[in-house]
């Protein structure tokens, strides 16, 4: 199932975003909340809701903590955010 967000009321979204943050750091993140280090701004803030997802359900499955920087967590970023 596909969402568009851009079609949304703001008052779903903001309900959307709050359910996402409790999400954070499992595999039933949905790519709509900020999580990560802010030496990843760049990448991950304009970067697409299944990218995000991916980035970060990748670094689970490296055992990585979300919201932390390492030289791996650069290595799978920089795999998936091309």
């Amino acid at each position: 199932m596909l969402l568009n967000l851009d079609t949304i009321t703001t008052d779903a979204y903001f309900k959307l975003y709050d359910l996402d943050n409790k999400l954070v750091g499992t595999y039933n993140y949905l790519g709509i909340a900020y999580y990560w280090h802010y030496d990843f701004r760049h990448y991950l803030r304009d970067a697409t809701p299944d990218k995000r997802k991916k980035v970060h359900n990748t670094f689970l499955v490296y055992n990585l903590k979300v919201d932390e920087v390492s030289q791996m967590h650069w290595e799978l970023l920089k795999q998936i955010i091309k």
